[in-house]
């Protein structure tokens, strides 16, 4: 008979969570030591092992000291100053630097700002989804069940409408949302980056360092988004954004990240790709040449006659030749890149059939529209989003 009797042997021990927060602030001392009990609230709640490094960005105010002082009873915090204010990119250029040199196999980082407007409540969720696999998870605005209170109407536009223009530009797969700097990150993911790319890994000093860390970490890292909900109403000072200048940053990040890794483009496959679009075009055009004037009197007579016309033959072979190599370049390139390639075959037939003096209607012409905004949207909707290293 079985014993009832409790066992006394050792239950194994799941193995506690490391998650060291890394918060750029600057004159935030109405809101610091608010932040630092919430995380260390979260982190209890959940068991982790917790450490919060903040970077003080040459405050005039309180808020290295504030963060100093809550160490004791909240959570292990670790100031670091910049002297004097040096910008949110170098002083999360700083705050990643620490801590991912604090951190071991298996830790991970997050990154949130210091005005509350950010809830540590949510880094569970993003937990979850950097356990399917990811490397980087992203609180995202453009997500379902996400929201933004406290913004304005204008503000909000804006917002949109820059993270639009740069996936349209240069999508990275699985994200919506550029500019928030609520994110998880694998610890090692951000070593790598220092170790590929020294201090330039952030180099831009204001608020696009958001948009070149995710730049920066496209070759070799997976992204992921949740929702959440922004809490703009919560922030104790006006926000320091300029709008404008900040949409500029994007694209000079963009251009100057892209330009540095040209060397990482697959240019043999991107001149495949180029490759099977004209033959395809090409092959399309000889068919429509060679299918005019053929009206046999069943089926079998106008397929011999097909087969007999030149245009035809020459148009199979040129097909059957640009689907053996789009095959192979579906193999080597990522949809962000395959799609676009792709749906561009079919503008272009359409402006080779303008250029020949066919007429062409306006189905078409709004097909090739639809193409242009598929293209656009791609990156938004993120589709087949990547899975992370095993």
């Amino acid at each position: 008979m079985p014993s009832t009797a409790p066992s006394t042997a050792t239950e194994p021990q799941e193995a506690r969570r490391t998650v060291r927060f890394a918060i750029p602030a600057y004159n935030e001392a109405a809101s610091i030591e608010d932040l630092i009990a919430r995380i260390g609230e979260v982190s209890r709640g959940q068991n982790w092992d917790c450490e919060i490094v903040i970077v003080d960005d040459g405050s005039s105010d309180e808020t290295g000291d504030l963060a100093r002082a809550s160490s004791a009873s909240c959570a292990p915090v670790v100031v670091l100053r910049n002297e004097p204010n040096q910008g949110l990119g170098r002083t999360i250029r700083r705050a990643l630097k620490e801590a991912s040199e604090r951190s071991g196999p298996g830790d991970v980082i997050v990154t949130l700002d210091a005005d509350l407007t950010q809830d540590p409540g949510d880094v569970p969720a993003m937990l979850a989804k950097l356990d399917e696999g990811y490397d980087v998870v992203i609180a995202s605005r453009y997500r379902k069940g996400s929201a933004v209170e406290g913004l304005s109407t204008f503000r909000r536009m804006l917002s949109y409408g820059a993270s639009a223009l740069v996936l349209a530009v240069r999508p990275v797969r699985g994200v919506r949302d550029y500019s928030c700097g609520f994110r998880v990150y694998r610890a090692d993911v951000i070593r790598e980056g220092f170790e590929r790319y020294g201090d330039d890994f952030v180099s831009e000093a204001g608020f696009g360092c958001m948009v070149e860390i995710a730049e920066r970490l496209r070759p070799y890292a997976s992204f992921a988004e949740v929702p959440f909900v922004l809490h703009y109403g919560a922030k104790r000072k006006a926000s320091a954004i300029k709008v404008l200048p900040t949409i500029g940053a994007y694209f000079r990040v963009i251009r100057t990240v892209a330009a540095a890794q040209r060397s990482l483009v697959p240019t043999i496959t991107l001149a495949l790709a180029f490759l099977a679009i004209a033959a395809g075009a090409l092959a399309q055009l000889l068919l429509r040449q060679g299918a005019q004037g053929l009206a046999g009197e069943s089926f079998t007579t106008t397929l011999a006659d097909a087969l007999h016309n030149p245009a035809v033959t020459r148009g199979l072979v040129l097909y059957a030749l640009s689907s053996v190599v789009w095959i192979g370049v579906l193999s080597r390139l990522e949809l962000a890149v395959a799609y676009p390639l792709s749906a561009s075959g079919y503008a272009f037939i359409v402006a080779l059939t303008f250029l020949a003096g066919e007429p062409v209607s306006a189905t078409r012409w709004f097909g090739v529209g639809l193409i242009v905004l598929g293209v656009m949207l791609v990156g938004w909707l993120g589709l087949a989003p990547q899975k992370g290293r095993s």
